[in-house]
């Protein structure tokens, strides 16, 4: 959830990681290998339910991100090695291929003849992936404590420092105590101590709403006179991030197939009681900046805007970051009252440009829905299997 998902609801993937019980797929392929493989079946129509309109912006903000990165930058996809300015061939032609709004089964043809595909690896069954979704929320906040406005998000603390591990890009986290690193605070050190005090940034006026952003890693906060503001991920403290989600289901308090975000938000209104320590069983704990008020949204883990619906978090370690996929699972459908009355059928092209402190492995993913009520929904409520296929233009 390091950006917006990377810390990462009334959702909140938080907990949906409920249950992080679904087995996260294989360890790191030998060899730097991608966590890749080839089609085990015949390639599937590449039906997209959403307008094609909406794949420009995605596909503008991973061109963005592949032409900065340096030129001997290589991806592994598919089984073998392609140049990040590859990558952006391979987003320019499928770009001009959609321009030309081609129906599925003429795209599934063009795609199966210029490009390579293959199979993100997923786990168990039928190398499936397990999918859960965040959203961007919103919450009033105060820039001054009030009698109302009492849970503080943090600025990132001077103390806090990240210092190169063993194995690179891997970093140390913590604070220097009598010239060595120990670890930073955790969360329960951090609010219990109010260790902080001094670096608050805003004020919230729920403890759940502040924890929901720490998940999130982003979101907007609205202040007494309407105007509205991005509270952006800056930081973390370095501690593992730990799922109450799953910690419910261990206790007993949820079942494992009930504890969807809305279930575990209510157990925590219903317990107001056990509510600090069930937060403070993850000791992860996230500190914001302001974000960027021009942004069309907020960001991901590659420093470029999440568009809804198409962006996807991912473990980078295992894909290619900025790469195009086709993903397949499914969505919910709702009534005006916002309730689900059913699910079908998802089918759409995303691209991968975030990543979260749950999402690892080759088997994870988390659909970044936007904001408003269908998001939140939408993302609270999706704990499905999928499949997620890699496109890379052929040499």
């Amino acid at each position: 959830m390091q950006t917006l998902a990377t810390a990462r609801q009334i959702l909140f993937r938080l907990l949906i990681l409920a249950c992080g019980m679904v087995a996260a797929g294989p360890a790191a392929a030998q060899g730097g290998q991608a966590a890749t493989m080839p089609l085990i079946a015949e390639l599937p129509l590449l039906q997209d339910d959403l307008a094609y309109e909406s794949l420009a912006p995605a596909i503008e903000r991973s061109l963005h991100y592949l032409r900065q990165l340096p030129g001997e930058k290589v991806f592994l996809v598919c089984g073998k090695e392609y140049s990040a300015a590859w990558l952006s061939e391979s987003l320019l032609t499928f770009q001009r291929i959609i321009q030309k709004k081609p129906s599925a089964q003429d795209l599934t043809a063009i795609i199966n003849q210029e490009f390579t595909l293959c199979q993100a690896t997923g786990g168990p069954p039928e190398h499936k992936i397990f999918l859960t979704g965040y959203f961007e929320p919103l919450f009033k906040a105060s820039l001054t404590r009030t009698a109302a406005y009492r849970y503080p998000l943090y600025r990132k603390p001077p103390d806090l420092l990240s210092l190169p591990g063993e194995k690179e890009p891997k970093k140390k986290t913590g604070r220097l105590e009598n010239g060595s690193l120990v670890p930073y605070f955790t969360r329960a050190e951090i609010e219990k101590g109010q260790l902080l005090a001094g670096q608050e940034l805003a004020w919230l006026a729920d403890p759940l709403e502040a924890f929901i952003l720490h998940i999130q890693g982003s979101g907007q906060i609205q202040l007494a006179d309407g105007s509205l503001r991005r509270v952006q991920f800056a930081a973390k403290n370095g501690r593992e991030y730990r799922s109450i989600g799953r910690l419910l289901v261990e206790k007993g308090s949820l079942r494992r197939e009930a504890a969807t975000m809305p279930e575990i938000i209510r157990y925590l209104k219903e317990h107001p009681a056990k509510q600090e320590a069930i937060l403070h069983h993850n000791e992860s704990f996230v500190f914001f900046r302001w974000g960027d008020e021009a942004a069309v949204g907020p960001l991901g883990s590659l420093g470029e805007p999440l568009t809804p619906g198409r962006s996807v978090a991912l473990d980078q370690d295992f894909f290619p970051s900025g790469g195009l996929a086709f993903l397949t699972s499914r969505k919910p459908r709702v009534n005006p009252a916002g309730e689900i009355i059913g699910w079908e059928p998802l089918s759409r092209f995303v691209l991968n440009q975030d990543s979260g402190s749950a999402i690892t492995g080759a088997g994870r993913l988390d659909l970044f829905w936007g904001a408003g009520s269908y998001a939140e929904t939408a993302a609270g409520n999706m704990r499905h299997p999928g499949r997620l296929y890699f496109l890379v233009k052929k040499k």
